[in-house]
């Protein structure tokens, strides 16, 4: 198999688990949307804290493993923010989750960003 035909195959994978993944990890962020609403009014529970500090972790993970970094970069602080004992800066988690709704509908796709720099 010649180099192109082995890269045109590679990016054809990575675009089919990544079409699977999208679901997940725009499923994450609504719950990181969801738990900044809670935040916001003054409702949030422990319950809902530890999702919101799965779904960043998780995200960031997905996101990075399909060579999305500032998708991930943007996850990680998330999650560490959610760790903080004195609570989440609230306008700061809303801009990151803001960037991330931004970068995760209008961003490159990991087979495009692996054209870039995977080769």
């Amino acid at each position: 198999m010649s180099h192109p035909e082995y890269e045109a195959q590679v990016r054809a994978a990575l675009e089919k688990v990544w079409r699977v993944s999208r679901h997940e990890a725009l499923s994450r962020l609504a719950t990181l949307e969801s738990f900044l609403h809670e935040l916001r009014s003054g409702k949030t529970d422990e319950r809902s804290l530890s999702s919101a500090q799965s779904a960043a972790h998780r995200l960031s993970g997905t996101l990075g493993m399909f060579g999305l970094k500032e998708g991930s970069a943007c996850a990680a602080e998330v999650e560490s923010l959610l760790c903080h004992e004195s609570g989440p800066n609230i306008a700061r988690m809303g801009k990151l989750v803001g960037r991330l709704r931004i970068l995760m509908e209008e961003g490159p796709s990991p087979t495009r960003t692996w054209e870039k720099y995977g080769q």
